[in-house]
């Protein structure tokens, strides 16, 4: 089903000069396509505006967007990839106040995960660090050089998802996902504001949770305390709710329970995106 447009055209190929490939100098948006629907659309075009504008990259109106999206002829479910680079520039980091942007959409196959994910799954603690820049935070930038060698720790099949933490052992996000506790009844799910990517379902997570009257705490988190949360959950635009049932940790092994809140916030998940 792989198909890639660049500014509009069938190609598979960006300029070499480009800034994205020189530099990961851009951003980009992986958006879930099931039923015939463009899930959290709205959301994921808000977050890419904001990531712009922070970056001072020029706009992309959401109708060219659109059209592209349209050239690429959906007819299963998929996945949606939008990426904007900063385009073609000379050799060196300054960038001109006349660059024109580069955008590239692209669909793929939807994975082929496990129904039984939703009920479960292993995950790992990684040695690879998150990168702690404040400017960066919380956008979803080309450079995810971290993410890719923490990804690569482990091979085993039967663990979904690592763990990334900062320099000071505080958990800030998975390989490819946000996280969530469980304690006491209330929901807690790590500061961004150093580090980490600002996922579009985490959001939309935390508004459900207020919808449901739950309490959401976002705060810095510990490893230890972390291994110590009755339950966790980890969310991503395309997976929505897994609950984490096991983590791996060196030659130990941490097991938590499915608390209620985190079933809850699956059926209303599950409910807002079919609605």
């Amino acid at each position: 089903m792989n198909k890639i447009l660049v500014n509009g055209h069938e190609k598979s190929s960006v300029d070499a000069r480009d800034r994205g490939l020189q530099y990961g100098d851009g951003i980009f948006e992986t958006i879930a396509y099931k039923n015939g629907q463009l899930q959290l659309w709205n959301e994921h075009m808000q977050r890419m505006q904001h990531s712009a504008e922070r970056l001072s990259l020029s706009q992309v109106d959401e109708a060219l967007w659109l059209d592209d999206i349209k050239k690429l002829n959906l007819s299963n479910d998929a996945v949606i990839k939008l990426t904007l680079t900063r385009g073609v520039s000379g050799r060196g980091y300054a960038y001109g106040n006349n660059d024109v942007t580069c955008r590239i959409s692209a669909v793929y196959s939807w994975p082929e995960y496990t129904e039984s994910n939703s009920l479960g799954v292993t995950a790992c603690l990684c040695e690879t660090p998150v990168s702690v820049n404040s400017a960066l935070a919380g956008i979803k930038h080309l450079n995810r050089l971290d993410n890719v060698l923490a990804r690569n720790e482990w091979s085993d099949s039967h663990i979904a998802e690592g763990f990334m933490l900062d320099h000071s052992l505080h958990i800030i996000e998975g390989t490819m996902s946000n996280v969530f506790c469980v304690l006491d009844d209330e929901i807690y799910t790590p500061s961004l504001e150093n580090s980490g990517v600002a996922g579009v379902m985490r959001q939309h997570v935390m508004n459900l949770a207020d919808i449901n009257n739950i309490p959401v705490n976002v705060i810095d988190i510990s490893e230890q305390n972390f291994l110590q949360m009755d339950s966790i959950f980890i969310t991503n635009s395309l997976i929505g709710i897994w609950p984490v049932t096991k983590i791996l940790s060196g030659d130990q092994q941490y097991n938590f329970t499915i608390a209620e809140q985190v079933k809850t916030m699956q059926t209303s998940l599950n409910d807002s995106l079919s609605a």
